[in-house]
């Protein structure tokens, strides 16, 4: 497997085109699976590939510097500041990682869970899709009303689908997948520092059910401690070798030149 640890934080739309192009290389027999780990700089909020914009506070954003971008992969809308994301592209027959669907989360969820341990969070995987902080009412009252909330909130930390990762019941890392023929591209983001609680989502409070790894251990963690646990965990967990990716300057203008795809709003200065 080819690993690419992005030390160069960039920005959202670069950011997307690239895990696209990525996924088009392996698609094409270009390269084997690809795992990248990468930052984000200026912040961003990206929205899924088929989600609507009702819900993102456009304005807010502006005002707040934040890029608005759309990923390739589904799920609901990311604030991405302090916070290690992760992108895999391999084919659906793959024998570490592909399968169905779910055969390939779950993997995947492993070697992150297991890197999450490194770090000393005792993250667990989600077994089932669930609305977080609700506690176990299904009834009327504020556990309802909370949970109906989070359906509704455009925010992908307002509920975890299946084998993605939680602490004690919060969010803190959430991933998105998408099915391209033979092969797969999912993304995801693991929350070093930063909630999702900076007003670019409307939904209030059931948008914000997350953690972060700073929460969680009482100490700051760089985006290279991370990518350093997260890199030996997938590796021990998925049971292979990392080859180091180095891009070539042809990949790397083709990325560059399909960022507008991926780009709704600029942020402004803020």
């Amino acid at each position: 497997m080819r690993l690419l640890v992005d030390r160069e934080h960039r920005d959202g739309a670069f950011n997307m085109a690239l895990d696209a192009l990525l996924a088009e290389l392996v698609a094409g027999g270009a390269m084997p699976a690809v795992l990248r780990l990468y930052g984000w700089r200026p912040p961003a909020v990206s929205v899924g590939r088929n989600q609507r914009l009702e819900g993102i506070d456009l304005a807010a954003c502006r005002r707040g510097g934040v890029d608005v971008v759309r990923r390739p992969t589904g799920g609901r809308a990311v604030f991405h500041r302090d916070e290690l994301t992760y992108a895999v592209a391999a084919r659906t027959d793959d024998p570490a990682l592909g399968g169905s669907a779910a055969d390939s989360y779950r993997a995947i969820a492993q070697g992150l869970c297991r890197g999450l341990k490194l770090l000393g969070v005792p993250a667990e995987l989600v077994r089932a899709s669930t609305q977080l902080g609700t506690g176990n009412s299904t009834g009327s009252g504020t556990g309802a009303q909370a949970a109906d909330a989070a359906g509704r909130s455009p925010s992908c930390f307002a509920a975890s689908g299946r084998y993605e990762l939680s602490v004690r019941g919060r969010k803190v890392l959430g991933s998105a997948q998408r099915r391209m023929g033979g092969t797969f591209l999912q993304q995801g983001s693991l929350l070093l520092r930063q909630g999702q609680d900076a007003g670019y989502f409307a939904g209030g409070a059931a948008g914000q059910q997350a953690t972060t790894v700073e929460q969680e251990l009482g100490r700051p963690v760089t985006f290279g401690e991370a990518a350093e646990a997260i890199e030996r965990g997938c590796r021990e967990g998925w049971g292979l070798t990392f080859e180091p990716l180095a891009l070539s300057s042809e990949q790397l203008r083709s990325a560059k030149e399909r960022a507008t795809q991926h780009l709704i709003a600029t942020g402004g200065a803020g």
